[in-house]
């Protein structure tokens, strides 16, 4: 699991009806997110001399905290993206 904390960099942006958030995710979580469900990231580490390779089962964890992060901000208001790219999703009763 990659440890990260999202609360502090959290921002979120509206500019009409288009919301827009930033998680503030640590590099290695946002590579994971951006390059996809089965690729792999490496990183050096320079004090122990040797290649750390972070790969889908991480992916699932951040996938997973950020879950957990967004479920209370949806609960209060439902967050969406704007017209030109996903209906909103319908809110629970």
């Amino acid at each position: 699991m990659i440890p990260y904390t999202t609360s502090r960099d959290t921002t979120l942006v509206r500019v009409g009806e288009c919301d827009a958030l930033s998680l503030g995710l640590p590099e290695i979580a946002r590579a994971l997110i951006c390059t996809g469900p089965h690729s792999h990231v490496r990183t050096y580490d320079a004090a122990a001399d040797q290649f750390i390779a972070y790969g889908p089962t991480e992916r699932v964890a951040v996938l997973a905290e950020v879950g957990m992060f967004l479920a209370p901000l949806v609960a209060e208001q439902g967050l969406w993206p704007g017209a030109s790219l996903l209906p909103p999703l319908a809110r629970q009763p």
